[in-house]
């Protein structure tokens, strides 16, 4: 994974997807979008996506995760 890219969201908008470091699992990744930030780790293998952490205007907060995040980072996690 790039060190900083970004993935399209379902309303046409564009997440910043920085990759923070690897994990024993896959990548730990922030996504950024509007207010809103997650902090993940991808699993590798498996392309699924664990959330660590969302915060909205930088304090945590119980986000709801978005498809567009998971179904992205999960494409991108996994070798081809």
């Amino acid at each position: 994974m790039p060190p900083q890219t970004s993935i399209p969201t379902y309303g046409g908008d564009r997440a910043d997807v920085r990759h923070l470091e690897r994990t024993d699992s896959g990548p730990r990744v922030k996504v950024s979008h509007d207010d809103r930030e997650w902090i993940c780790v991808v699993d590798a293998k498996s392309g699924e996506v664990n959330i660590e952490i969302g915060r909205r205007d930088g304090s945590p907060a119980d986000l709801e995760t978005p498809n567009w995040l998971t179904d992205n980072l999960s494409h991108l996690a996994t070798p081809a």
